[in-house]
């Protein structure tokens, strides 16, 4: 299971949200590109990178950060926030950007996740199945629907996605643990690799994550807080690499 770290971006700055609460927001010392080199001298072989104000705005305000860390790294960056069409995620993997992430996108406008599929293979793709309850939230997890999470889930890999991000919303940034029983649902759900975020907080819950068959996890509060360390947990989880 891979240990990925989390960069949220907003106004240039590295910082995480409660919940996606926008109003509940902690701004990290240091520039993104040093944190991404961070989190790679950890140990880390992917980033997982949200451009937050896109994410809720649909227009990307951090492009340049971004391209600046494609620029200084050398692991793969998955990308997401703001990517609600076939052009962007085209523009954006010709940029360097290894996988795109859609997210709105998914319950919007599934044409343009379908046409990225058959431009740039499915292994380019992601969709995010951001959810609060069980109900898919959108547009920076501001926007409400009335779909489930697995039935956004069938949908998509009717298109042809075969990767799936899932969250729940009421779990991000809190530290108060995974919601295990919404994941082990959602694992159920699907053949295809699932990668979780959303409240880990310790090794434990790493390794719980990791037998429950969940393919990666993102990571953001808890090694930003020192609470976890990232590359004594990559090591426990990965022991051989």
């Amino acid at each position: 299971m891979d240990i990925v770290p989390a960069i949220d971006l907003r106004n240039g700055k590295c910082v995480r949200l409660t919940r996606g609460d926008y109003s509940k927001e902690t701004i990290f010392e240091g520039d993104p590109v040093s944190i991404a080199n961070k989190w790679i001298e950890s140990g880390a072989t992917r980033l997982h990178v949200v451009d937050l104000d896109g994410a809720k705005g649909g227009k990307r305000k951090n492009e340049e950060i971004v391209n600046k860390i494609v620029r200084s790294v050398n692991v793969p960056l998955q990308l997401g926030g703001g990517i609600r069409d076939s052009d962007t995620a085209e523009r954006l993997i010709g940029l360097g950007i290894d996988r795109v992430i859609f997210g709105t996108a998914a319950i919007e406008s599934p044409c343009e996740i379908e046409h990225s599929i058959k431009k740039l293979g499915s292994d380019k793709i992601m969709v995010g199945i951001d959810t609060f309850e069980g109900i898919v939230k959108t547009r920076g997890w501001v926007n409400a629907t009335s779909v489930k999470g697995k039935t956004l889930i069938k949908n998509m890999e009717d298109i042809g996605v075969k990767k799936f991000m899932f969250t729940d919303t009421s779990k991000d940034g809190t530290l108060l643990h995974p919601n295990f029983e919404s994941i082990t649902d959602i694992l159920e759900s699907t053949k295809y690799p699932v990668t979780v975020g959303g409240g880990v907080t310790n090794i434990e819950d790493l390794i719980k994550l990791k037998t429950i068959g969940v393919d990666s996890v993102v990571i953001g509060l808890a090694i930003y807080s020192g609470l976890l360390d990232l590359k004594l947990a990559i090591k426990k989880i990965n022991p051989r690499g």
